[in-house]
Protein backbone atom coordinates (compact mmCIF):
# COMPACT_ATOMS: atom_id res chain seq x y z
CA UNK A 1 0.00 0.00 0.00
CA UNK A 2 1.32 3.44 -0.96
CA UNK A 3 1.56 5.66 2.11
CA UNK A 4 0.83 8.72 -0.01
CA UNK A 5 -2.76 7.55 -0.31
CA UNK A 6 -3.45 7.44 3.40
CA UNK A 7 -5.19 10.09 5.56
CA UNK A 8 -3.31 13.29 6.31
CA UNK A 9 -0.78 14.20 8.95
CA UNK A 10 -3.63 15.91 10.79
CA UNK A 11 -4.33 12.57 12.44
CA UNK A 12 -1.08 12.99 14.34
CA UNK A 13 -2.80 15.73 16.30
CA UNK A 14 -6.13 13.96 16.50
CA UNK A 15 -5.22 10.46 17.45
CA UNK A 16 -1.83 10.63 19.10
CA UNK A 17 -2.82 12.86 21.99
CA UNK A 18 -4.27 11.65 25.25
CA UNK A 19 -7.60 13.19 24.31
CA UNK A 20 -8.61 11.66 21.01
CA UNK A 21 -7.09 8.24 20.63
CA UNK A 22 -10.23 6.33 21.66
CA UNK A 23 -12.73 7.87 19.25
CA UNK A 24 -13.39 8.29 15.51
CA UNK A 25 -11.23 10.67 13.50
CA UNK A 26 -12.59 13.99 12.18
CA UNK A 27 -12.65 12.47 8.71
CA UNK A 28 -15.02 9.80 9.95
CA UNK A 29 -17.22 12.49 11.53
CA UNK A 30 -17.27 14.42 8.24
CA UNK A 31 -18.23 11.26 6.38
CA UNK A 32 -21.04 10.60 8.85
CA UNK A 33 -22.30 14.17 8.52
CA UNK A 34 -22.43 13.99 4.73
CA UNK A 35 -24.22 10.64 4.94
CA UNK A 36 -26.66 12.07 7.46
CA UNK A 37 -27.74 14.84 5.09
CA UNK A 38 -28.64 12.18 2.51
CA UNK A 39 -30.79 10.07 4.82
CA UNK A 40 -34.42 9.86 3.68
CA UNK A 41 -35.64 9.71 7.30
CA UNK A 42 -34.21 13.15 8.07
CA UNK A 43 -37.16 15.57 8.03
CA UNK A 44 -37.03 17.57 4.83
CA UNK A 45 -37.24 20.92 6.62
CA UNK A 46 -34.27 19.95 8.79
CA UNK A 47 -32.32 18.85 5.72
CA UNK A 48 -33.04 22.11 3.93
CA UNK A 49 -31.97 24.14 6.95
CA UNK A 50 -28.71 22.24 7.37
CA UNK A 51 -28.00 22.28 3.64
CA UNK A 52 -28.38 26.04 3.78
CA UNK A 53 -25.56 26.11 6.35
CA UNK A 54 -23.83 22.95 5.14
CA UNK A 55 -20.22 24.01 5.63
CA UNK A 56 -20.92 25.30 9.14
CA UNK A 57 -22.76 22.08 10.02
CA UNK A 58 -19.86 19.99 8.71
CA UNK A 59 -17.34 22.04 10.67
CA UNK A 60 -19.46 21.62 13.80
CA UNK A 61 -19.18 17.86 13.35
CA UNK A 62 -15.41 18.16 13.87
CA UNK A 63 -15.34 20.99 16.41
CA UNK A 64 -15.21 19.12 19.76
CA UNK A 65 -11.67 18.11 18.79
CA UNK A 66 -10.70 21.80 19.09
CA UNK A 67 -9.09 20.77 22.37
CA UNK A 68 -6.14 19.66 20.25
CA UNK A 69 -5.24 23.33 19.81
CA UNK A 70 -6.96 24.89 22.84
CA UNK A 71 -5.30 22.51 25.32
CA UNK A 72 -8.55 21.97 27.21
CA UNK A 73 -9.39 18.78 29.07
CA UNK A 74 -11.64 16.25 27.36
CA UNK A 75 -14.59 16.99 29.60
CA UNK A 76 -14.46 20.70 28.75
CA UNK A 77 -15.20 20.09 25.06
CA UNK A 78 -16.72 16.59 25.00
CA UNK A 79 -18.75 16.73 28.23
CA UNK A 80 -17.84 13.24 29.31
CA UNK A 81 -14.79 11.70 30.93
CA UNK A 82 -13.22 8.29 30.61
CA UNK A 83 -14.13 5.70 31.54
CA UNK A 84 -17.85 6.34 31.09
CA UNK A 85 -19.54 5.35 34.32
CA UNK A 86 -23.00 3.85 34.59
CA UNK A 87 -25.52 6.59 35.14
CA UNK A 88 -23.35 9.34 33.65
CA UNK A 89 -25.41 11.89 31.68
CA UNK A 90 -25.27 11.68 27.92
CA UNK A 91 -22.61 14.08 26.65
CA UNK A 92 -24.93 16.04 24.35
CA UNK A 93 -27.52 16.44 27.11
CA UNK A 94 -24.81 17.41 29.59
CA UNK A 95 -23.58 20.14 27.23
CA UNK A 96 -27.03 21.69 26.92
CA UNK A 97 -27.68 21.40 30.64
CA UNK A 98 -24.33 23.04 31.40
CA UNK A 99 -25.03 25.91 28.99
CA UNK A 100 -28.81 26.46 29.03
CA UNK A 101 -28.73 29.25 26.44
CA UNK A 102 -27.60 26.70 23.85
CA UNK A 103 -30.65 24.55 24.60
CA UNK A 104 -32.95 27.22 23.14
CA UNK A 105 -32.00 27.39 19.46
CA UNK A 106 -34.99 29.56 18.64
CA UNK A 107 -33.17 32.44 20.36
CA UNK A 108 -29.84 31.89 18.56
CA UNK A 109 -28.53 32.97 15.13
CA UNK A 110 -29.16 30.36 12.46
CA UNK A 111 -25.44 29.92 11.73
CA UNK A 112 -24.77 29.15 15.39
CA UNK A 113 -27.66 26.68 15.47
CA UNK A 114 -26.27 24.79 12.46
CA UNK A 115 -22.83 24.65 14.08
CA UNK A 116 -24.27 23.41 17.39
CA UNK A 117 -26.29 20.77 15.56
CA UNK A 118 -23.06 19.34 14.16
CA UNK A 119 -21.31 19.65 17.51
CA UNK A 120 -24.03 17.65 19.25
CA UNK A 121 -23.86 14.93 16.57
CA UNK A 122 -20.12 14.59 17.19
CA UNK A 123 -20.63 14.20 20.94
CA UNK A 124 -23.23 11.53 20.35
CA UNK A 125 -21.01 9.60 17.92
CA UNK A 126 -18.02 9.69 20.28
CA UNK A 127 -20.11 8.60 23.27
CA UNK A 128 -21.47 5.54 21.47
CA UNK A 129 -18.10 4.66 19.91
CA UNK A 130 -16.44 4.57 23.34
CA UNK A 131 -19.39 2.71 24.87
CA UNK A 132 -19.99 0.15 22.14
CA UNK A 133 -16.74 -0.15 20.18
CA UNK A 134 -13.67 0.90 22.12
CA UNK A 135 -14.47 -0.07 25.72
CA UNK A 136 -15.87 -3.58 25.14
CA UNK A 137 -13.52 -4.59 22.31
CA UNK A 138 -10.25 -2.71 22.82
CA UNK A 139 -10.49 -1.33 26.35
CA UNK A 140 -8.51 -2.27 29.48
CA UNK A 141 -11.03 -4.92 30.56
CA UNK A 142 -11.03 -6.81 27.26
CA UNK A 143 -9.27 -10.17 27.48
CA UNK A 144 -7.62 -10.75 24.09
CA UNK A 145 -4.01 -9.70 23.59
CA UNK A 146 -2.49 -7.00 25.75
CA UNK A 147 -3.90 -3.51 26.22
CA UNK A 148 -0.93 -2.10 24.28
CA UNK A 149 -1.67 -4.43 21.38
CA UNK A 150 -5.34 -3.50 21.44
CA UNK A 151 -4.53 0.23 21.37
CA UNK A 152 -2.29 -0.37 18.36
CA UNK A 153 -4.97 -2.37 16.52
CA UNK A 154 -7.61 0.24 17.37
CA UNK A 155 -5.42 2.83 15.62
CA UNK A 156 -4.99 0.44 12.71
CA UNK A 157 -8.78 0.16 12.52
CA UNK A 158 -9.23 3.93 12.44
CA UNK A 159 -6.58 4.32 9.73
CA UNK A 160 -8.26 1.52 7.76
CA UNK A 161 -11.66 3.22 7.95
CA UNK A 162 -10.24 6.57 6.89
CA UNK A 163 -8.50 5.02 3.90
CA UNK A 164 -11.92 3.89 2.73
CA UNK A 165 -13.94 7.03 3.51
CA UNK A 166 -11.54 9.79 2.44
CA UNK A 167 -11.99 9.18 -1.31
CA UNK A 168 -15.76 9.42 -0.81
CA UNK A 169 -15.81 12.84 0.86
CA UNK A 170 -17.43 15.53 -1.26
CA UNK A 171 -14.90 17.32 -3.51
CA UNK A 172 -14.14 20.80 -2.32
CA UNK A 173 -14.47 19.97 1.37
CA UNK A 174 -11.32 21.99 2.05
CA UNK A 175 -12.79 25.12 0.44
CA UNK A 176 -16.09 24.56 2.21
CA UNK A 177 -14.49 24.51 5.66
CA UNK A 178 -12.03 27.30 4.83
CA UNK A 179 -14.79 29.90 4.72
CA UNK A 180 -16.42 28.99 8.04
CA UNK A 181 -15.93 31.88 10.46
CA UNK A 182 -16.94 31.27 14.11
CA UNK A 183 -18.71 34.16 15.81
CA UNK A 184 -19.07 33.47 19.52
CA UNK A 185 -20.75 30.13 18.87
CA UNK A 186 -19.39 28.40 21.99
CA UNK A 187 -19.33 29.93 25.47
CA UNK A 188 -16.62 27.46 26.52
CA UNK A 189 -14.19 27.83 23.57
CA UNK A 190 -12.70 31.06 22.26
CA UNK A 191 -13.18 31.85 18.58
CA UNK A 192 -9.42 32.03 18.13
CA UNK A 193 -9.10 28.32 18.93
CA UNK A 194 -11.94 27.37 16.59
CA UNK A 195 -10.16 29.36 13.88
CA UNK A 196 -6.88 27.59 14.65
CA UNK A 197 -8.69 24.27 14.47
CA UNK A 198 -10.29 25.22 11.15
CA UNK A 199 -6.91 26.28 9.79
CA UNK A 200 -5.36 23.02 10.90
CA UNK A 201 -8.19 20.99 9.42
CA UNK A 202 -9.04 22.30 5.97
CA UNK A 203 -5.55 22.18 4.36
CA UNK A 204 -5.40 18.48 5.17
CA UNK A 205 -8.46 17.90 2.97
CA UNK A 206 -6.91 19.41 -0.13
CA UNK A 207 -6.36 17.02 -3.02
CA UNK A 208 -2.90 15.52 -2.77
CA UNK A 209 -2.29 16.69 0.81
CA UNK A 210 0.65 15.02 2.55
CA UNK A 211 -0.21 11.74 4.25
CA UNK A 212 1.76 10.77 7.34
CA UNK A 213 -0.78 9.02 9.53
CA UNK A 214 0.89 5.64 9.60
CA UNK A 215 4.31 7.17 10.04
CA UNK A 216 3.10 9.08 13.10
CA UNK A 217 1.30 6.07 14.59
CA UNK A 218 4.28 3.84 13.97
CA UNK A 219 6.74 6.24 15.60
CA UNK A 220 4.61 6.71 18.71
CA UNK A 221 3.82 3.03 19.10
CA UNK A 222 7.26 1.64 18.37
CA UNK A 223 6.10 -0.22 15.26
CA UNK A 224 7.92 -0.01 11.94
CA UNK A 225 6.18 1.82 9.12
CA UNK A 226 6.54 -1.17 6.82
CA UNK A 227 4.91 -3.43 9.39
CA UNK A 228 2.02 -1.02 9.80
CA UNK A 229 1.39 -0.78 6.06
CA UNK A 230 1.80 -4.52 5.69
CA UNK A 231 -1.10 -5.04 8.08
CA UNK A 232 -3.28 -2.32 6.52
CA UNK A 233 -2.64 -3.72 3.06
CA UNK A 234 -3.48 -7.32 3.93
CA UNK A 235 -7.19 -8.14 4.09
CA UNK A 236 -6.49 -11.63 5.54
CA UNK A 237 -4.38 -10.13 8.35
CA UNK A 238 -6.90 -7.37 9.00
CA UNK A 239 -9.55 -10.06 9.29
CA UNK A 240 -7.50 -12.19 11.68
CA UNK A 241 -6.03 -9.42 13.84
CA UNK A 242 -8.86 -6.89 13.90
CA UNK A 243 -12.14 -8.06 12.39
CA UNK A 244 -12.21 -11.42 14.16
CA UNK A 245 -12.55 -9.34 17.32
CA UNK A 246 -14.70 -6.58 15.85
CA UNK A 247 -16.59 -7.74 12.74
CA UNK A 248 -17.05 -5.14 10.04
CA UNK A 249 -20.76 -5.79 10.33
CA UNK A 250 -20.62 -4.37 13.87
CA UNK A 251 -19.01 -1.19 12.58
CA UNK A 252 -21.68 -0.90 9.90
CA UNK A 253 -24.33 -1.42 12.60
CA UNK A 254 -22.72 1.29 14.73
CA UNK A 255 -22.77 3.70 11.79
CA UNK A 256 -26.43 2.99 11.04
CA UNK A 257 -27.31 3.34 14.71
CA UNK A 258 -25.57 6.71 14.81
CA UNK A 259 -27.39 7.93 11.72
CA UNK A 260 -30.67 6.98 13.38
CA UNK A 261 -29.69 8.59 16.69
CA UNK A 262 -28.40 11.72 14.97
CA UNK A 263 -31.68 12.04 13.07
CA UNK A 264 -33.59 11.82 16.32
CA UNK A 265 -31.28 14.33 18.00
CA UNK A 266 -31.42 16.83 15.13
CA UNK A 267 -35.16 16.53 14.71
CA UNK A 268 -35.69 17.30 18.38
CA UNK A 269 -33.08 20.05 18.65
CA UNK A 270 -34.20 21.79 15.46
CA UNK A 271 -37.91 21.47 16.12
CA UNK A 272 -38.07 25.19 16.91
CA UNK A 273 -35.58 27.67 15.52
CA UNK A 274 -35.95 31.22 14.37
CA UNK A 275 -36.60 29.75 10.94
CA UNK A 276 -39.32 27.37 12.17
CA UNK A 277 -37.33 24.45 10.80
CA UNK A 278 -40.09 21.93 11.43
CA UNK A 279 -43.66 22.76 10.58
CA UNK A 280 -46.30 21.81 13.20
CA UNK A 281 -47.36 18.93 10.93
CA UNK A 282 -43.78 17.63 10.65
CA UNK A 283 -43.24 17.93 14.41
CA UNK A 284 -46.41 15.93 15.04
CA UNK A 285 -45.37 13.20 12.59
CA UNK A 286 -41.92 12.99 14.17
CA UNK A 287 -43.33 12.80 17.69
CA UNK A 288 -45.85 10.12 16.71
CA UNK A 289 -43.10 8.08 15.01
CA UNK A 290 -40.97 8.07 18.18
CA UNK A 291 -43.57 7.42 20.84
Amino acid sequence: MDGSKGPSILLCHLTCTQYNYLVPTPFYHLSMAEDLLRQPRLPEAVRQFLQGYRCIFLFGNTAPDVQVVSGQERQATHFFDLPIHSGAPFAWEHMLASHPALAHPQALPASQVAFLAGYLCHLQADWYWVSEIFAPIFGPRSTWGTFRQRLYLHNVLRAYLDLHILPELHPGMDVCLHYVTPAGWLPFVKDQFLLEWRNLLFPQLRPGAAAQTVEVFAARQGVSVSEYYALLGSEPRMQQEVFDHLPLEQIHSYRQQMLDENIRLLSEYLAFTGQEVLSPHERRLFQEAHL
